[in-house]
């Protein structure tokens, strides 16, 4: 009995995140109150406080499904079989398709740059975000250290300032593609709009010694 309890609990938690989700990303996460989640689940309002303590709570568990794709994708970042240039070109492409195959990490990455204002009760999330940010950038830098010291770097490219312009321009082509979900130009295109950036940064196109993906 107790094990059909635990099993009950953790059906209900996964309802729950799977309808926050849909209705989050339909409504934005400031118009969208956990009693309309609870009806639209189909439960009482007291079921989503039995698993989560607020707001933020379930959209921080919402945004924890995706962590295992995007742990996935740092570790093919770190591949030895390729050399530095080439892993950053290959997951630059892994990123993007990873947003186009996976619906789920495309309606949470929508709900971030367009459903989510990091005010009031979601404020935390904004000091999140810059950890984030800086976690992420000091992974490019870290390969884009690498490059250099292989002499893949173009004359006077500083490992650091190119990962944040690096990690910006995925930020801003993600954001352009979130405004208009149903549009899929920037994955269409997605090497023309990645490639003037890494031969500003890469020497003789050596970031393609791995395969090139879509065009």
């Amino acid at each position: 009995m107790a094990r059909k309890t635990r099993e009950e609990a953790e059906l209900t938690r996964h309802l729950l995140l799977d309808t926050a989700e849909r209705v989050f990303h339909e409504q934005g996460v400031a118009a969208t109150s956990l009693a309309e989640i609870a009806a639209a689940a189909g439960l009482t309002r007291g079921a989503i406080y039995w698993h989560f303590a607020n707001k933020l709570d379930l959209f921080t568990a919402i945004c924890d499904r995706i962590k295992p794709e995007l742990q996935a994708m740092e570790v093919a970042l770190h591949d030895r079989r390729y050399t530095p240039a080439a892993r950053l070109w290959r997951h630059a492409l892994a990123l993007f398709d990873l947003v186009h195959n996976n619906e789920r990490m495309r309606r949470i990455c929508a709900i971030h740059h367009i459903g989510c204002e990091q005010v009031g009760e979601m404020a935390p999330l904004l000091l999140e975000q810059i950890s984030w940010n800086l976690e992420k950038q000091a992974k490019l830098q870290q390969v884009l250290e690498e490059a250099a010291a292989a002499g893949q770097l173009r004359a006077g490219v500083q490992p650091q300032l190119a990962a944040l312009g690096l990690h910006s321009l995925y930020g801003g082509l993600c954001h352009s593609w979130m405004i208009n979900i149903e549009d899929n130009t920037v994955q269409q295109h997605i090497t023309k709009l990645l490639s003037p950036y890494f031969v500003g940064i890469f020497q003789d196109n050596c970031w393609l010694d791995a395969p090139a993906g879509n065009d």
